[in-house]
This record gives structure tokens, sequence and C-alpha cells, in this order.
């Protein structure tokens, strides 16, 4: 029986830019740092000789993103589209997404496009949202509701 999400986790290329990404960019806790090797994390992979070392961030509100990069076997690039069976997606919500969008860009965040709004029935706006890419194309989407 489940009891509660526990984590999501991103594959990345390395580590130390993901973790300054998280951090400095969008602002997140560093929560953890791990490196793995041997018996259990070769089981739990089904991987042999599987070695990785990995990062936890978080907002401090019980759910946290684990970074995790393969020093063995090796990651291949990142061909995933937002339209892929398999792909996935993170979303946050966000404070004024429009200064949001802005800051994160000046900070050198990739967006697809700007934030697009959302009516509802009454003509008034519900939400705002935008997609954009961390460093090794994992997809963000910011949310800001009314």
């Amino acid at each position: 029986m489940l009891k509660s999400f526990f984590h999501t986790g991103f594959v990345v290329r390395d580590i130390e830019e993901s973790v300054r990404f998280y951090s400095e960019i969008l602002g997140m806790r560093i929560a953890g740092r791990t490196e793995r090797q041997g018996e259990f994390v070769e089981q739990v992979l089904a991987f042999p000789d599987a070695h990785i070392k990995g990062g936890f961030v978080d907002m401090g509100e019980g759910h946290q993103l684990e970074l995790v990069q393969y020093l063995s076997p090796h990651s291949g690039p990142n061909t995933v589209q937002r339209n892929d069976l398999g792909a996935a997606h993170l979303a946050f919500f966000v404070e004024d997404l429009d200064r949001f969008y802005q800051d994160t860009r000046e900070k050198g965040l990739q967006y697809n496009n700007p934030p697009a709004s959302m009516f509802d029935e009454n003509g008034n706006l519900s939400r705002k949202a935008c997609y954009a890419r961390d460093p090794d194309g994992n997809w963000l989407e910011f949310v800001e509701l009314f």
C-alpha cells in the first residue's frame, strides 16, 4: 500500500552543475549529497558495476528532487521531447510568474515561450504557466494561480 510521495529523480550529466543550477538559479535548498556503488545500488538500478553521485534539493516542504549522475554506466544524450512516451516534467508553483520568468531568463534559464495565460469561463485570469529545460534537458513547468 502506498503511503506518500518520497522524491522525484532526474538523471544529470554533471552533478555539480545541476546542484548549482537548482540552488543558484531556482533558489532551492541543497538537502544532501550522496555517492553510491556496490551490491545495493547494482541491484536497485539493475546495472552491474553501477556507480552514481547524487544530490537532493528541496523547497523545505517535504518533497525532494534527487539529481543523479551515472559514473558507471555513463548516460547517453537526452533526446526526449515533451510529447514522447516516458517523458516527464516537474511543476512548481511560483509567485509572480512574469517576474520569475524575467529573473531566471537573465540567469540563463531557457524557456520554450513566455508565460501563457488561462482564463476561466467568466473571463477572469485563472493561471499562468510556462515550460523550460534544466541544463540536462529535464522539463520544468512553472505555474502561478490566481
